[in-house]
């Protein structure tokens, strides 16, 4: 074969070389070096180089070299190439038609201290570098090529930008028309290049791709390149029939920006090669076409790529994220990725365990930003939010190579996968706050990561939470363990959804979890332990289905939710039992059809409703033993209203049997309640049996044999109580246990490993009465009782109970405990006629006929204060029929404290203590007395106003509840002068008035209107005042009696009162110079009459009697006021005084009540008003103008328990 040879001047070296022409540079995107000229040693040039090494350089041409500024209009040529700035900063400007042409190597920036810039412009001036020329922007120094205007440069050998380590290349190609083609094309070969194409321009490399020339663009070349190139505003490039590199060994950038375009024919390759970094950015407008985009593509190297803003584009067959390296592509703000097959995360190539540690992540966030595709496929490092979008055919999200955790994550409105075909979830995803995952098929599993063999826990579970939220298949959804993957885990919270379309089938190991999610896998009872329960989701209405081994439906919510699902097991071979349903927290009620399910029923929490029979035997062959339904309490609350299981005819060989193919057992805090029919039971070590529970009265059938903490298999496991809750009604009926076998009960029993066994009375009819006592059948057992039950707990200090087994029954006997019998009272006072309340309505005719005495004591003998007393004696004289007996029997049901809580919240003490507020009401008269006090300058009319506010609070006297009290008021008033000496008047005011009666969980308002009449009389010294007002009250008062109890009721009344009031004070002036002391003496008395009143609202109102009250008070204190005004014409003065008030009468408010259900009367007393109290006055007054005075006083009283405080403001003007 001929070959052709040169010989050529290498300037670097400063010696000859022998090169061939037909030499030719490969190299691969792992290649760490490409140069522009292979040299060939061989033996015969070399022999020809040593000939001719004696001859002068002279002999040989010399490369051109640009050493200054130029502008070159005319064509020129180059044979052996030429150098542009190859010591210092020189320019050449080529414009018009000028085409420079080089055979040989072009540098521009050629040594460490070179800076060549080359620029052409306009659509005739060229640049041609032919026969393989290469040429190096940024040879060993700073190297510049500008294309503008439509110019063009054609290189047929390699381009590189910063050649060699620390140079710095940087080509600019601008202006449509304007355009750079090269073989290969290298940015940032050694050193630092930049390549910028906007406006039109364009660069097109023609490196045809083979197995060796796989790259025809690099960016960021060799391990110490680092390359940038930015595309956009109608700039292209086409890398033809090859591949583009972004960080082939070294650091590469790719920005792809408005309206600019990258067509790579194969594929495009970011982090090329090991150590190797690429980052590609495709903005909004920008356009990035290949074959294929691998985003890490080696081991240890990292790649990035964003695609954001509006119509920004990635289109490719394929997209690679972390093939083997890290990678990181994120579509945000309407960026669009479209792969016509596939968009892979982590991609494993069978290269062996060292492609293991890559972790693949992928964003997509924002309104129409998207990723579509035929296949998508991504690890756990996924994220699409606000609104972000994934379109696929088929799916599948796998754990990572990584070791760093991750949760795959569809969050916010708007977020959304939506997935044609089947989607295979093996990992964690979590859809949150309104994202949406959709597809034909969903598979649920996880547990291991498949990738590293090491444990899940927490986060390779798929959750679905928040209202919006949803998984949606048209075709199903199977939640399973498969290989690799141990188990599966779906939940459901706080208003998120799943639709399964056909159906939820669960698997080996699949769990559905409405509530709460897993939080550990205990190593130790190899089963899940669940996280604090959540709100509860929703799950569509298609059958879930449990096959063999599955894991179970889990209820781990708060608050109540009610499903209708048809709810089966396999009833296939061996699986007739599969599956299970778990209730750990929240109150769920299941009224589908489970009559196919026989899985396990599992309650540790909560309350777990079934309305329906479960595992009734459809298709079973009756030749074969049936395996046993099995249900277990430990916790929570079991209501079954239906049957567990089905009969079966056993054939032993010698005899036959029927058996039902369920059993049960309740432990611990567990209580199985409901009307239900379920096989062999054994109720132990705390558990409870409850027919009917909160229902009310039910029956429960044990089709076998009952053991009540009675089992030789037990053992220690009846160390704590078993209890039997019996609720029970007048006419006979209780609560039943039917027992179709034996019932063991108790510590007497002989079955080995016996422990205590209660029957305990929950409730009492309340239209019976248990004066007399009553018996009832609580359990029967065809073939009889062994043992029995140890003692009969009733939580009531005023019953007795009794427990007798006759045969085959259990019976129990309620009688109220007599005390004995009152001594006759004597006959009752009439209380006289009711008084018609108020509107809206008419009440019954109070009061009812005293019911004759006689009757046992029973509450009485646990009242402590006499009002407590009073009241329980009204309970004891209740009609045994009608609302009073309901009263009556649910009273029966407290202990000591919570019936003397009863009797205080009974008692209606608001209305004493309403009784006492109104007697001690100084509303008026105190707003006289002050304008009284403050005097006329001159004789005339003068008229007033005044604003008052009081709070008070009084003390428990151990009989009566403590009380708020709160009044306002505004009132007015005029008055004459005569003489000097003599003030008449008259005023009027409204006033509104507050108690609280806390302890009672009982308050009175009250709306007040006041008038009356006063005069006045000064002398030199002495004053006298007085004054008579009249007061009518509207009274409206509220109390809740009985909360957490059955006869919990809110009782109402509204009546009328009114009180007539007569005051005088009088008081002698001593004047000392600018201080005047005043010792005064003081007397009033109020007579109140009070309306009768009749609450309602509920058995417990009451009928209060009508009253009157009256008290007197006298006080006796000495005023001080001081002169401020410094001879100001406001006359300002500063006021004080101290005070001793006693007060005699009926300081302590009574009221005569019964029961409107009908009982005795009984008197309730309120607090005592305070006998002495000490009173301070502070005051201070001015004159404004002339002929009116403003003051202002506050009052403070102490005494006996209560504590007080007022203001009052006064205006007055005299005309």
């Amino acid at each position: 074969m001929n070959r052709i040879y040169r010989l050529v001047f290498n300037h670097t070296t400063g010696q000859m070389q022998v090169a061939s022409e037909l030499a030719s540079t490969h190299s691969s995107p792992a290649a760490s070096s490409t140069t522009d000229r292979r040299r060939s040693p061989l033996w015969a040039a070399m022999g020809m180089a040593l000939c001719l090494s004696a001859a002068a350089p002279s002999a040989f041409a010399q490369v051109y070299e640009y050493t200054a500024d130029e502008a070159i209009s005319s064509d020129r040529a180059y044979a052996d190439g030429f150098r542009v700035g190859p010591n210092g900063p020189v320019t050449v400007n080529v414009f018009g038609t000028a085409v420079l042409t080089s055979l040989d190597l072009v540098s521009l920036g050629t040594t460490v201290i070179g800076n060549g810039t080359l620029a052409l412009d306009g659509p005739g001036a060229a640049l041609r570098l032919n026969n393989g020329a290469a040429m190096r922007v940024g040879d060993a120094g700073f190297g510049a090529l500008r294309l503008s205007g439509g110019s063009t440069a054609d290189i047929s050998g390699f381009l590189s930008l910063g050649y060699l380590a620390g140079s710095t290349g940087s080509i600019v190609i601008d202006g449509a028309g304007s355009n750079l083609t090269a073989r290969r094309v290298l940015v940032g070969r050694q050193g630092t290049g930049t390549l910028d194409i906007g406006n039109g321009g364009s660069l097109v490399t023609d490196e045809l791709y083979t197995v060796v020339n796989n790259y025809g663009l690099s960016i960021g070349s060799e391990a110490s390149g680092t390359g940038t190139v930015n595309v956009g505003s109608g700039g292209s490039i086409r890398v033809t029939d090859n591949n583009l590199l972004v960080g082939q060994v070294g650091t590469g950038t790719l920005n792809i920006n408005a309206q600019g375009t990258v067509i790579a024919d194969r594929g495009v390759y970011l982090g090329a090669a090991a150590g190797s970094s690429g980052t590609a950015t495709v903005n909004a407008g920008g356009t990035l076409r290949a074959a294929q985009v691998v985003v890490g593509n080696a081991q240890n190297s990292n790649g990035d790529m964003t695609v954001s803003g509006s119509n920004a584009l990635v289109e490719a067959d394929s997209v690679w994220v972390a093939s083997s390296g890290d990678g990181s592509l994120r579509v945000d703000n309407g960026g669009v990725v479209r792969a016509t097959i596939e968009v892979m995360a982590e991609r494993y190539n069978g290269t062996g365990s060292g492609e293991f540690g890559q972790a693949g992540t992928i964003t997509v966030s924002g309104a129409g930003s998207a990723i579509e595709a035929g296949t998508v496929r991504t690890s756990n490092h996924l994220l699409i939010e606000n609104g972000g979008a994934i379109r696929s055919n088929e799916a599948r999200i796998k754990d990572s190579y990584s070791a760093a955790a991750g949760t795959a994550t569809i969050t916010g409105a708007g977020s959304t996968w939506a997935n044609t075909g089947l989607m295979d979830i093996r990992s964690g995803v979590d859809i949150l706050d309104g994202g949406v995952l959709s597809s034909k098929t969903i598979s649920v599993a996880g547990g291991l990561n498949g990738m590293t063999n090491k444990p899940e826990i927490l986060h390779e579970q798929t959750r679905v939470r928040g209202v919006g939220s949803q998984l949606l298949a048209t075709d199903g959804i199977t939640v399973s363990g498969v290989i690799g993957e141990p188990y599966g885990m779906l939940s459901v919270a706080n208003g998120g959804h799943i639709e399964g379309g056909t159906g939820i089938t669960l698997d080996s190991n699949g769990y559905l979890v409405i509530g709460g999610a897993l939080d550990q896998w205990s190593q130790t009872s190899a089963a899940p332990q669940w996280r604090a329960a959540e709100a509860a989701g929703t799950l569509g209405a298609g059958t879930i289905t449990q096959l063999n081994a599955a894991g179970g439906v889990v209820f781990n919510h708060i608050g109540d939710i009610a499903l209708a699902n048809t709810i089966t097991s396999n009833n296939g071979s061996g699986s007739w039992t599969s599956g299970e349903l778990i209730n750990v927290a929240g109150n769920t009620t299941l009224n589908g059809d489970l009559t196919a399910f026989g899985g396990r029923v599992d309650v540790s929490g909560g309350v777990l409703r079934i309305d329906s029979d479960m595992y009734t035997g459809q298709g079973h062959a009756p030749s074969s033993q049936a395996p046993q339904q099995q249900i277990e309490v430990t916790g929570g609350t079991l209501v079954l209203n239906g049957s567990s299981g089905f009969q079966q005819t056993i054939d032993y060989g010698n005899s036959t049997g029927i058996v039902r193919s369920s059993a049960v057992m309740v432990r611990g805090s567990g209580v199985l309640a409901g009307n239900a029919t379920v096989g062999t039971t054994y109720v132990y070590n705390g558990g409870t049996l409850s027919p009917g529970g909160s229902d009310g009265i039910g029956a429960m059938t044990i089709d076998g044999d009952l053991f009540f903490n009675s089992d030789l298999v037990l053992g220690s496991d009846t160390t704590q109580a078993a209890t039997y809750d019996v609720q029970l009604l007048g006419n006979g009926q209780a609560d039943m246990l039917t027992v179709t076998g034996k019932a063991y009960i108790g510590s007497t029993s002989t079955a080995g490993g016996t422990g205590q066994a209660l029957l305990r009375v929950g409730a009492l009819d309340p239209a019976t009465s248990y004066q007399q006592g009553q018996t009832y059948t609580v359990l029967e057992a065809a073939n009889g009782v062994q043992g029995g039950f140890d003692s009969v707990l009733i939580n009531s200090a005023f019953l007795q109970s009794s427990i007798v087994k006759v045969g085959g029954q259990v019976l129990v006997t309620i009688q109220v405990d007599d005390a004995g019998t009152p001594v006759d009272p004597g006959t009752p006072v009439d209380p006289g006629t009711p008084v018609d309340p108020t509107n809206p309505t008419n009440p019954v005719t109070p009061p009812v006929t005293p019911v004759a005495p006689g009757g046992p004591i029973v509450f009485g003998r646990v009242a402590s204060t006499a009002n407590q007393r009073g009241v329980a004696a009204g309970l004891d004289s209740l009609q045994q029929s009608g609302e009073a007996l309901a009263l009556y029997n649910g009273l029966l049901m407290l202990d000591e404290a919570s019936a003397r809580t009863a009797f205080d919240e009974l008692s209606g003490e608001v209305h004493a203590s309403s009784r006492g507020l109104l007697l001690e009401d100084r509303f008026l008269r105190d707003g006289v007395a002050q304008r009284l006090r403050s005097g006329s300058d001159a004789d005339g009319v003068s008229a007033w106003l005044a604003g008052a506010g009081n709070s008070s609070r009084r003390d428990s006297d151990g009989t009566a509840a403590h009380v708020r009290q709160h009044s306002e008021g505004l009132m007015a008033g005029a008055d004459w002068s005569l003489d000097s000496r003599w003030t008449f008047g008259v005023a009027a005011g409204s006033e509104s008035l507050r108690q609280q009666v806390n302890g009672r969980n009982a308050e009175s308002e009250v709306d007040a209107v006041h008038a009356g009449l006063y005069a006045g009389f000064r002398g030199e010294a002495l004053w006298v005042n007085g004054g008579l007002t009249y007061a009518d009250y509207e009274l409206d008062t509220q109390r809740a009696v009985g909360a957490a109890h059955a006869w919990s009721q809110t009782l109402r009344s509204r009546y009328d009162a009114d009180a007539a009031s007569a005051f005088a004070e009088a008081g002698w002036d001593v004047e000392l110079e600018r201080l005047t002391l005043t010792p005064y003496v003081a007397l009033a008395y109020t007579r109140l009459s009070t309306d009768a009143a009749v609450e309602q609202g509920g058995s417990a109102a009451l009928a209060v009697d009508a009253s009157k009250d009256e008290v007197w008070t006298t006080t006796a204190g000495v005023r001080a006021a001081w002169d401020i005004s410094g001879g100001q014409r406001d006359a300002a003065r500063l006021e004080a005084g101290l005070a001793w008030q006693n007060a005699a009468g009926e300081l302590r408010a009574d009221s005569r009540n019964q029961f409107v259900v009908g009982s005795d009367a009984f008197t309730v007393y309120g607090l005592a008003l305070a006998r002495n109290v000490g009173i301070a006055e502070l005051g201070v007054s001015l004159k404004p103008t002339d002929n009116s005075r403003l003051s202002l006083r506050a009052q403070g009283r102490a005494g006996d328990g209560q504590r007080e405080f007022g203001a009052q403001l006064n205006w007055n003007v005299s005309f």
